[in-house]
């Protein structure tokens, strides 16, 4: 599928992004010995790499020809690469905060690029879609950061997850990370670390790097919480957060009371052989437990000709009339862009995100999950903002055809710059590139 905009922006090109983040590579301390054969900032380099150029595993990444290492040096500023055990040995002992560290990085590249603009929804508004994913589970390998779940069946089960938050916006294809938290154990806790306890981490990270910005908060049932809520608006954010009629019984008990009907807002329309009707009210209490948070509800119902219909609804603090039910709606139901153009990207666009590349004794798996998070970033921000790569995309069709002609050149021919391999892809495919 083509991106949703055609926009080039001269400061934005693969190779100057991959120089930047080579600087700030550079600039990460390492705390091994000084005489170290492999710095640092190749070796995590390297593992960008690995799913910047969607290798499959670290042992194909690892079985490289002379022209890959030649390629890895003039593209990726790689000076010495090590194997892949010696990368799963290093990389165990990061620390992954620094890597969630870069993300504002490139949220203040996109406000540069005037993409942050073009965001806004309902007025002034950057849409947050909060949600999580594993990216390792095993039955039998574990380490003292994998949460530890007791099963049904006697055994036990490990894990590692992410928190993600992406900039989203409805109609637009691309998604940004603006930060992620990993839901392992925490270091002096002894119980398992779980999604609410990361988000409040989470939330308290955008609040340090985004302080300034009016975001809006879109998020699952799970997080239709007065703690949540409150952590929200004390940040002078706004939310639109799903609500399940089996995990908010009383909300709903008091949203569809014949005492409540005298004040809920209808609206029905047909388009396009649908039906779309709307329920809403505003100022009941989230709950009994905490009658004082007062929310927003609205209820939507979408009808095919067949009779089929899909129902959702949600919770928010911004006030709901007749005339902005509809761009609520569609703000909720956005939050499926971080499951359908993220994690469903990661997974099968090249990225490979349920393989398990290597769990480690310690940071391991949270390092590569940041790596790649990384790679899909920079994906995104050349696929908004370069043309070449637009261009060319229209005449692969998938990106999946695209990253699968990259790799098979990057291991045959040797290039000076991403704009060279750019221009011989094109070739390959008869664009012209302007």
């Amino acid at each position: 599928m083509a991106p949703s905009t055609l926009t080039s922006v001269p400061r934005v090109t693969p190779d100057a992004l991959i120089r930047e983040l080579r600087g700030k590579f550079d600039e990460f301390v390492d705390h091994r010995a000084a005489n170290s054969s492999f710095t640092l900032s190749d070796i995590l380099m390297s593992g960008f790499a690995m799913f910047s150029l969607k290798y499959a595993s670290l042992l194909q990444f690892e079985t490289q020809t002379d022209i890959e290492r030649e390629n890895l040096h003039q593209l990726y500023g790689i000076r010495k690469l090590c194997t892949d055990s010696q990368m799963r040995k290093v990389l165990d002992l990061v620390n992954p905060a620094p890597l969630g560290e870069l993300l504002p990085y490139y949220f203040h590249r996109l406000q540069q690029l005037g993409v942050v603009s073009q965001y806004t929804s309902y007025g002034k508004h950057l849409v947050v879609a909060i949600d999580g994913v594993t990216h390792f589970e095993s039955q039998k390998v574990h380490c003292p950061c994998c949460i530890d779940k007791a099963n049904k069946d006697g055994t036990r089960s490990y894990s590692h997850s992410m928190l993600c938050a992406m900039l989203v916006k409805p109609g637009e294809k691309e998604v940004f990370a603006l930060g992620t938290e990993p839901i392992v154990c925490q270091d002096g806790v002894d119980k398992n670390d779980c999604e609410r306890a990361a988000s409040k981490r989470l939330l308290d990270f955008l609040a340090v790097h985004y302080a300034d910005q009016p975001l809006l908060i879109t998020e699952d049932a799970l997080y239709s919480t007065a703690p949540n809520i409150s952590q929200i608006l004390k940040n002078n954010w706004s939310y639109v957060l799903t609500i399940k009629p089996d995990g908010h019984k009383s909300l709903f008990d008091v949203f569809q009371s014949p005492a409540i009907a005298p004040r809920t807002g209808h609206y029905t329309y047909k388009k396009d052989s649908l039906q779309h009707t709307f329920h809403y009210v505003n100022n009941i209490p989230l709950n009994a437990k905490n009658p004082s948070v007062r929310v927003n509800v609205l209820h939507y119902e979408q009808q095919d000709k067949k009779g089929k219909v899909l129902r959702f609804s949600w919770v928010t603090n911004l006030e709901l009339t007749a005339k902005n039910i509809l761009a609520i709606m569609r703000i909720g139901r956005s939050r499926w862009k971080i499951e359908n153009e993220t994690f469903n990207t990661l997974k099968n666009q090249g990225y490979h995100f349920e393989h398990n590349y290597g769990h480690g004794h310690h940071h391991l798996s949270t390092v590569l999950a940041y790596l790649m998070l990384l790679a899909f970033e920079i994906d995104q921000l050349i696929q908004r903002c370069y043309k070449p790569f637009q261009q060319i995309l229209k005449a692969t069709r998938t990106k999946v055809k695209f990253w699968h002609t990259q790799q098979a050149l990057f291991m045959v021919q040797a290039f000076g710059s991403f704009q060279q391999l750019y221009t011989h892809i094109a070739g390959l495919f008869k664009v012209q590139l302007e």
